[in-house]
């Protein structure tokens, strides 16, 4: 039968191998989410960079399509290839009147108007249309970006509720081979006081026995005081 002691000795063994257990398991879980955390980060920095630059097209596109006309305007005038359009075609159109002779004529100022108003709006919506890609990259950009965070914080809170299941489970074991100590302690106990109780039985068996033998015939007393010799 076990001894108390021995059954303590061999809880503490125990937890002390479900503690070293559970340092290598959460060790090896660690390295996991670290790498997995660090190859998100890196898919989260190709689409910061994605956004970033599509954020220049959207910054331009606001530019000429919201605010006021004047606002807009001074935007579309800003662009290089817009004046180089507007200077290329005035001169056409001054050339052309004056090989007519209206050079000085109202027809002039109004053609000069519309070619302007012309190429103000075939220009704002050439520029609106060209900078499309970039108002998709910067979409895709910022959905890149949810989506990784979205990750980051689903394997974070996986790592953790890992981490805590495991701990847990290691100190229900733990409590468990205390538990089971103290068991099989009391239970020690009890066999070596029953075997006590026994024994006492026994030797109070036997001291009974030879107490009778004192009283009977040929008993042990009675030898014992008998005169040697006689029969």
């Amino acid at each position: 039968m076990a001894s108390a002691k021995g059954a303590r000795n061999a809880a503490m063994w125990g937890a002390d191998m479900l503690n070293d257990s559970q340092g290598r398991v959460l060790g090896e879980l660690d390295k996991g989410y670290g790498a997995a955390n660090g190859y998100l980060g890196q898919a989260g920095d190709l689409y910061s960079g994605m956004t970033g630059q599509g954020q220049q097209g959207l910054d331009r596109y606001n530019a000429l399509t919201l605010g006021s006309g004047a606002d807009i305007q001074k935007a579309l005038e800003g662009s290089g290839g817009y004046q180089f359009n507007m200077n290329q075609g005035l001169q056409a159109l001054q050339r052309t009147r004056a090989a007519q002779g209206m050079l000085n004529s109202g027809n002039t100022d109004t053609d000069a108007m519309s070619f302007a108003s012309g190429l103000a709006s075939n220009t704002l919506g050439a520029e609106r249309q060209a900078l499309q890609p970039y108002l998709n990259m910067y979409q895709q950009g910022l959905g890149g970006q949810a989506g990784v965070y979205g990750q980051q914080g689903a394997a974070a809170s996986d790592h953790y509720g890992n981490r805590g299941s495991i701990m847990d489970n290691t100190t229900k074991s733990i409590v468990g081979l205390g538990t089971d100590a103290f068991k099989a302690g009391d239970q020690a106990k009890a066999a070596n006081q029953q075997m006590m109780l026994g024994a006492l039985g026994s030797i109070a068996g036997l001291a009974g026995t030879a107490m009778g033998g004192g009283f009977g015939a040929g008993g042990f007393f009675t030898n014992m005081f008998s005169p040697k010799g006689k029969g």
